[in-house]
């Protein structure tokens, strides 16, 4: 008698609870569009120091929050670097040579810099660094090469 009612509980809990049982969705993160993205730096002159790169996303970020931050030791007078997954969107790069590798651009008394640098676009700026209209580039394909010569 205990297995027969036993059996009816477990069969209508299940004839039952068989209206609620549905397949689970599982969601996925999108895809995001992305670039291999390549930045080959030319104009280095002395084979020492480091190489330091500040890529932005956004007029309001420019110079003050980077979204990559790289430093690269200087072993060729050709640097390359690559990302393999770069969104697709606007960017801006700022690079220089930090030749004594004390991790800031040294600037003369006036304030002019020392050490060779650089922007996107080939940007200068004339008391500064160049504008974010000047050095933005769009990326909005699967592979994006650019090239920067540091001055």
């Amino acid at each position: 008698m205990k297995r027969t009612i036993l059996f009816l509980s477990v069969a209508l809990v299940i004839l039952f609870s068989g209206n609620n049982l549905k397949a689970q969705e599982i969601s996925f993160p999108e895809k995001v569009n992305a670039a291999a993205f390549k930045l080959i730096i030319n104009g280095i002159d002395k084979v020492e120091g480091e190489i330091r790169i500040a890529v932005f996303n956004s007029k309001e970020k420019y110079t003050k929050d980077p979204v990559h931050a790289v430093v690269l030791p200087v072993d060729s007078t050709i640097i390359v670097w690559e990302q393999e997954e770069l969104p697709f969107g606007e960017y801006a790069i700022a690079v220089y040579h930090d030749k004594n590798t004390n991790g800031k651009i040294d600037t003369n008394i006036l304030g002019i810099p020392k050490e060779d640098y650089g922007f996107s676009n080939n940007a200068r700026g004339r008391f500064g660094p160049a504008s974010w209209e000047d050095s933005k580039f769009l990326i909005e394909s699967d592979i994006y090469t650019t090239e920067i010569d540091i001055k």
